[in-house]
């Protein structure tokens, strides 16, 4: 225990440190809503929170919120990863992550919609583990899982708050709550690996757990097991023996970074340990990935902090699986990746003062990374004349060059005789 502290007490100190100036802080606003699934009711008990400064606001009655975050560049060459974090009481806390550019404001419209199951149980005293069942995925707790504040080895009553997604499973919205796992996973899309690569990831299967009195021991932690009952199916082909990566998100910076890999026991059914508190989850890397080149403009205006969701359409044109999210345009584009050959829906969302506006098209991922890849543009109106070229002005909403000025002649011309 007291080595987890220290390390807290590290991080922050050096936080501190590095916040002693001003030139390297990087300010920007977080403005969007905060809904519950399905119907994109605003969830008007949310709080939104800036991960790393703890900086929050509430959301107004109707979802709405803004909030001004900074965060320290500690390189000058590369822009930090920032977390915002959603949260609403009862439902697991949703964090979303970007690289923010200093003044910039970033639309965040996001669905807070799995519940939390709590649960009480004695820890067990002998090495017989206690299990508890959440959806598809099972926990195992030892009699060593947790330590308490004194550093020993804890004992009596845990209270964990604990949920599970598999979205493997096809959205139903007819169940009471609706079924949305495919809709609304812990999508990494933001992600670490242990090799540095960048491989597009598909979650296969996922588990949340937090305990509201005790510590995880991190030289024993938590075992579970995760199941992906329909992976073959939904994901397009047999999971393999290497199909076994174990991501965690950081809490503070939303990305998702590679743990220990897990044990394929079945074909669809993954063993691993957990050993701090969060969102972890089962990924399979799709290796036939077509992109999408978004670009996004307000006027004729660049935008830094579009939001992007591409889903998979089913034949009525409805969404059906979430294939990529990404918060964040930097200069205005966002690659986005997918399964290759897929219809698919793209929605954007933009976010200025009071304006938080979205527009979606239907494409294809028939573009390949390296050579050809899909090209789309959205444009939404401009405002202002700040909004368009030195030669146009605003009107209507649309950019429109002004034409050059004609040289008046009639005082030049010489008097009739």
């Amino acid at each position: 225990m007291g080595k987890i502290f220290s390390s807290v007490f590290l991080a922050l100190a050096l936080i501190s440190l590095a916040g002693c100036g001003d030139d390297n802080t990087i300010s920007f606003k977080v403005i969007g809503k905060v809904l519950q699934a399905p119907d994109g009711t605003a969830a008007s008990d949310a709080t939104v929170i800036c991960a790393e400064s703890a900086k929050f606001a509430k959301v107004k009655p109707d979802g709405t919120f803004e909030l001004s975050c900074e965060v320290q560049q500690l390189d000058p060459e590369v822009a930090p990863m920032v977390g915002v974090r959603f949260e609403r009481t009862g439902f697991v806390p949703v964090t979303k992550s970007f690289q923010p550019v200093d003044k910039a404001s970033y639309a965040a419209v996001v669905v807070v919609s799995k519940e939390l199951s709590k649960r009480t149980f004695t820890i067990p005293e002998l090495d017989v583990p206690h299990l508890e069942e959440v959806d598809n995925n099972e926990l195992s707790f030892h009699w060593n899982s947790f330590i308490a504040e004194e550093g020993v080895i804890a004992t009596g009553e845990a209270e964990v708050s604990m949920a599970s997604w598999d979205p493997s499973l096809p959205s139903n919205f007819e169940e009471t709550p609706p079924f949305v796992d495919a809709l609304y996973p812990p999508f990494p899309a933001e992600i670490q690996t242990n090799d540095d690569a960048s491989p597009y990831l598909r979650t296969l299967a996922a588990i949340y757990l937090y305990d509201h009195k005790f510590q995880i021991n991190p030289e024993r932690g938590v075992d579970f097991e995760m199941i992906s009952l329909y992976a073959a199916v939904a994901f397009g082909e047999e999971l393999k023996s290497n199909d076994n990566r174990v991501f965690r998100q950081d809490p503070y910076t939303g990305v998702f970074v590679e743990q220990k890999e897990g044990i394929k026991v079945q074909s669809n059914q993954l063993k691993g340990g957990i050993s701090e508190y969060g969102v972890w989850i089962w990924a399979k890397e799709v290796k036939s990935k077509g992109c999408v080149d978004v670009t996004v403009k307000i006027g004729d205006r660049l935008y830094d902090g579009a939001q992007f969701a591409m889903y998979d359409t089913d034949i009525n044109n409805k969404n059906k699986t979430l294939l990529y999210e990404a918060f964040g345009s930097r200069d205005g584009t966002r690659r986005l990746m997918g399964p290759i050959g897929k219809q698919v829906r793209i929605q954007t969302w933009i976010a200025e003062g009071e304006r938080l506006e979205s527009q979606e098209v239907m494409s294809i991922t028939s573009g390949n990374c390296t050579d050809s890849p899909k090209v789309v543009e959205f444009v939404f109106p401009c405002v202002t004349k700040d909004d368009c070229v030195d030669d146009s002005i605003c009107e209507e909403g649309v950019c429109v060059a002004l034409e050059p000025a004609q040289e008046d002649d009639s005082q030049n011309d010489e008097p009739a005789e």
